[in-house]
């Protein structure tokens, strides 16, 4: 759940150890530098999945836990600034050249080309160039590698990419589909799409996929390139892998030949944005004039020696751990109960940021299969779950109900006018309206249910209920974390179990681990064992993933788990993927969430309160205030400084 990657399926964890059982880290032998050497201590609460990078975007190991810890290795073409996300430069020398149409062996294509920097180096000395953005698009590409890789090389758009010379790339897009039609790479596709690709060293990840591609068919081939580990692997963004006890934590220490360390970054109020490079060669003005007051300045890191990523057994433990003083920051993508909340508050050295979130929790569908194909039946599902009493009453605030699938706190792209559906209703609306949506729909029952007179019970049981086959309605399945992983999501399963039952729709919540639920999510039996779900995103800026998780070409390789497909809206996607503008593209997902929200492929039941606890007294951020939180940007760990 961490963005802007969205989460794939995560291997099953090792279960966590308790926090005494974590292995301290050696510091250095010199008690002098032992005083200077200074520790990013952090707590996570979940095992990451891998320290494999092309297995965390591509395979089996997305989860968001692994994000956190694998953040110091690739490098990209583009980046989003600190704080207010502007579209950057980050390998890249500037923009890229506007799109222009060529013929090439009678083949025309939308090509372009990006200088890259000259002073960028892996941390063991190399040279970036060119030759590795090159290296990882043709594996993605040859290898079909899904997930992550399926969202930036499409390869639906991308036909290939070059190196012009060692700090130059050209792209090559199709100018048209398979059927002749007119197509053209939209921002999505490239500027927010192959400009996020990941980078890789080629002279070290070379060898380990020319071997993987001798495995044998292309799904061997990826599983042997998603299980090697690697060992001394070069970096590119900080940070380089020292230690890995599993259950216990994960140390990174601080990589040579950065070359963005000493990078003085300052944000303009008027909107420049400007970057001093300690090279001298890069200092750099985008978005205007650089005049005026400043709102921000960051100097790039990292200015830790170390950062450690303390694994514990549960949130619960986790917070436990920040209170006794043994980590100053604790990694939180769930959102906290209000009873930890007050846990953090009482200790006078904690303090507590909340920030706007830009996640949602969700209730998925599997629309390959009855009843869950059925537009009535999903909508009716929709009416019964009453998330303003979950969120308000039981959750005590802690979370937001929600009803798009861009979330409120990513304003420039958020639809407020989408259809809102069971808002407001009480009890005995809801069943009425339920029951009469699947009376429509074609549903029957024996006996239908009846509310009391008072409201405030089921007073005749449904019994009987038939779907439009004929066929008794089976129990239903939500599969959903257990409250020791998210008690905010297993609270929505309880009592969305509890309402579909109250409307004769005999359900079972089953509260497991996340592991499991994502292997089921990838099972090559997904589209027989899967009824209903329940986990979430944490979601990128630029909103391509509604694309992502519900065009109809991602139900195979992609992650469209629930099989989703609707012309109207493939069409709909189609046009958001060519659309080369801001203003068409905003267009484009303000219809899209409309249309999402009256079709259901998801219930979206509701967003976190996107809360931050660390240690000011050790850490000082250049900023606690962004959509996301510290959270979202990975702890901030390449410009916190220790005190």
């Amino acid at each position: 759940e961490a963005a802007p990657v969205p989460p794939a399926k995560a291997a099953a964890p090792v279960p966590p150890a308790k926090p005494e059982a974590a292995v301290a880290p050696v510091l250095p032998a010199n008690p002098e530098a032992a005083d200077t050497y200074s520790i990013y201590n952090m707590g996570i609460f979940q095992e990451p999945s891998t320290r494999n990078y092309w297995n965390y975007f591509g395979g089996t190991g997305g989860d968001v836990w692994t994000a956190y810890v694998l953040d110091g290795i690739a490098t990209t073409l583009y980046d989003y600034s600190h704080q207010r996300f502007d579209w950057v430069p980050l390998l890249a020398d500037g923009f890229p050249s506007p799109l222009i149409k060529e013929t090439i062996g009678g083949e025309q294509y939308w090509t372009a080309e990006v200088k890259l920097k000259k002073n960028a180096y892996w941390s063991d000395g190399e040279q970036i160039t060119a030759a590795d953005f090159v290296f990882v698009v043709d594996t993605a590409l040859d290898m079909e590698l899904g997930n992550n890789f399926y969202g930036v090389i499409d390869p639906d758009f991308l036909s290939h990419v070059e190196a012009v010379s060692p700090h130059v790339v050209k792209v090559y897009f199709y100018a048209e589909d398979p059927d002749g039609e007119p197509l053209s790479p939209g921002m999505s596709v490239w500027q927010f799409g192959l400009g996020f690709a990941p980078i890789l060293p080629e002279h070290y990840w070379g060898p380990v996929v020319a071997q993987a591609k001798q495995a044998g068919d292309i799904a061997s081939q990826q599983e042997a390139l998603f299980s090697h580990i690697p060992e001394n692997e070069p970096t590119a963004n900080g940070f380089v892998s020292k230690r890995w006890e599993a259950s216990a934590f994960v140390e990174n220490v601080k990589a040579k030949n950065w070359w963005r360390e000493g990078t003085k970054v300052f944000l303009y109020e008027n909107g420049a944005y400007r970057e001093d490079d300690p090279s001298d060669l890069y200092d750099v003005t985008y978005y205007g004039d650089a005049v005026g007051p400043i709102s921000l300045e960051i100097e790039i890191g990292p200015h830790v020696d170390s950062e450690i990523f303390n694994v514990y057994s549960s949130q619960d433990a986790a917070i436990l751990a920040l209170q006794a003083g043994e980590i100053d920051y604790v990694f939180n993508p769930l959102g906290l109960e209000r009873g930890l909340q007050n846990k953090i508050k009482s200790a006078p050295d904690l303090e507590i940021v909340t920030n706007p979130a830009n996640k949602v929790r969700y209730l998925g569908f599997n629309t390959r299969k009855e009843p869950f194909n059925i537009k009535g039946f999903r909508e009716a599902v929709a009416t019964l779950i009453d998330k303003e009493f979950v969120t308000g009453t039981l959750l005590q605030g802690s979370a937001f109900p929600a009803y798009s699938m861009v979330p409120e706190g990513n304003g420039a792209w958020h639809n407020p006018d989408v259809a809102r559906i069971g808002e407001g209703l009480n009890r005995t609306e809801r069943l009425e309206q339920a029951v009469a949506l699947l009376k429509r729909a074609g549903f029957t029952y024996d006996v239908e249910p009846q509310m009391s007179e008072d409201g405030n019970y089921v007073e005749v049981a449904g019994e009987g209920l038939r779907m439009p086959s004929g066929q008794l309605m089976p129990e239903l399945e939500i599969l959903a974390p257990s409250s020791g992983y998210d008690p905010m999501r297993s609270t929505f399963a309880i009592w969305i179990e509890r309402w579909l039952n109250d409307a004769g729709i005999p359900t079972k919540a089953k509260l497991t681990g996340f592991g499991v639920i994502v292997d089921t999510l990838f099972s090559e039996n997904v589209e027989s064992d899967l009824d209903m779900w329940i986990m979430g995103w944490s979601l990128s800026l630029f909103p391509d993933y509604m694309e992502a998780y519900f065009h109809s070409r991602n139900i195979e390789d992609g992650v469209n788990w629930g099989g989703y497909s609707n012309p109207k809206f493939d069409a709909l996607a189609k046009q958001f993927l060519n659309d080369d503008t801001i203003e068409a593209s905003r267009t484009r997902v303000l219809e899209m969430q409309e249309f999402l929200a009256e079709d259901l492929p998801y219930v979206v039941l509701f967003t976190p309160e996107l809360i931050d606890a660390y240690r000011p007294t050790k850490l000082r951020f250049p900023y606690t205030n962004a959509l996301g939180g510290i959270e979202f940007i990975n702890g901030l760990h390449r410009t916190v400084q220790i005190d």
